[in-house]
Formats: C-alpha cells, structure tokens, sequence
C-alpha cells in the first residue's frame, strides 16, 4: 500500500495520537502519559494498531508492545501520510472567552484548520488572562480527531496595540482583515472572492461588547487593515470566529 494524504479506511478506527518523539522508522518507547492512556484508557493489548503522528515526520501506523508493568514501546509498520506544504496560514486573533466559550472556539478553529491563534487583550475583554498549557492540550486533542497533521501554533497573550503595532505595516503576501460590526463595511464573504496569491490571513474579531471607539480608530487607521462586515447579525464571538474562518480556510 502506498503512501496517500488520505488515510486509508481501513484504519480510521485505529486509534490516533500526537507524539513529540521523531518517527524515523525505528521503534521508541512512548511517554508515561501516552503509556497510560493506550493500556488504561483504551485498554489497548500487545500488537494492537495505533496511528500517531509528529509536525515533521508525518502519520504512521504500528504495533504496540508493553515492556515492563507500565511501558509501551511503538513499532512503525508505515508512513501513511507525510506533512504537506503550507501554502497559507490563517491567523485568527480574538479576545480570550469564558471556559465554555474558550473550549469551542479552540475545538472549531483547529478542526477548520487555522494555523495560528492569537489571544488579544482588548479594552472590553472580560477574561485578562489564558491558561495556555489548558489551550495547548485542547489543540492537540481536536488535531488528533479531525486527521490533522500539523498543530495550531498558540502564540502570546498581548494587546491589541501591540499587536498591530506589531504588524509594521502589514506584511507582504498577507491579509489583514477586521469583523467590525455595526459599521458600513463590505461583506467578508464579498471581499475574498477577489483576493490574489497571499501567504498569511489575519482574522480579527472583537471581545464580548465589541470593539471600543479607540479600538476602532486604530485599525481604521491602519493601512493594511481590511474592515469588514459579517451581516446584519450581531454575532457572538466564538460564532464571529467560526463564520470568518469558514470563508478564509
């Protein structure tokens, strides 16, 4: 069987882990956390299939073998998929949301296949602050399930204007764009039919309460910023987020 970037049906119930050790072929002992969950969790015996997969080496399937009272060793059988180019990363930057909220947002985002997440201080943001391991865990476990073979990078929780300031600009080949509501704005949905070759889209999307009038200014003000509308709907942020990257992935 060759490699594919499909997985093969045959092994879409073997179970699926993200593993930080590299898969060059040769057998490596998995970590006590990983160990654990195959053997107590899932209940996993010797010679039991997993697929797992790293950033740079791609998905391969292999065996288990449990050595001692607590350890499991992976056996490569196949490279199933390598890691593909990435000819655009989508950047999604947003106010740091309730749990509840927070969770979705990170779970959607990843499953749609955002690149990079970029946690925002904004003047109206109600949580100051991120449990970054907590959000880190999240993104791995929503790239294990949707077949993803690449992880969302987490960047630092930093103000708005540091952010944009930041920006220098706007970069080359990339896109800025700004979900302001209640503004007369041109449709994002509009807007990107028209787009040429970019490497990099910027989503911006405001706190609960919406953008403060400084706020608003200051991407106004901005060059390289592209505002625009999401309809008529006042949209919750996490909705915000998911209607903006179903139109830019």
């Amino acid at each position: 069987m060759g490699m594919t970037q499909i997985v093969p049906s045959s092994y879409h119930q073997t179970p699926r882990l993200y593993v930080e050790e590299p898969l060059n072929g040769a057998p490596f002992a998995m970590s006590e956390h990983h160990s654990h969950y195959l053997r107590h969790v899932l209940r996993l015996q010797d010679q039991a299939l997993v697929r797992v997969f790293h950033v740079k080496d791609g998905e391969w399937v292999g065996r288990l073998e449990t050595i001692g009272k607590k350890g499991v060793v992976f056996h490569p059988l196949e490279l199933l998929r390598a890691v593909p180019t990435i000819d655009r990363r989508i950047h999604l930057c947003f106010s740091p949301l309730k749990k509840d909220r927070m969770d979705f947002l990170i779970e959607k985002s990843v499953e749609l296949g955002v690149s990079d997440l970029h946690p925002l201080l904004m003047r109206r943001s109600v949580v100051r602050d991120i449990k970054a391991d907590r959000l880190r865990a999240q993104i791995i476990e929503a790239s294990e399930q949707s077949e993803r073979l690449n992880l969302a990078q987490l960047h630092d929780l930093v103000s708005l204007e540091k952010f944009m300031a930041g920006q220098v600009g706007g970069q080359q080949d990339s896109v800025f764009y700004a979900a302001l509501e209640r503004h007369d704005c041109a449709s994002l949905k509009d807007v990107v039919v028209g787009e040429g070759a970019v490497t990099d889209v910027y989503f911006l999307i405001g706190p609960e309460g919406g953008f403060e009038d400084s706020e608003v200014l200051l991407l106004q003000n901005s060059s390289f910023v592209r505002a625009v509308s999401l309809g008529e709907r006042i949209l919750r942020a996490e909705t915000a987020a998911l209607f903006g990257l179903s139109h830019l992935v």
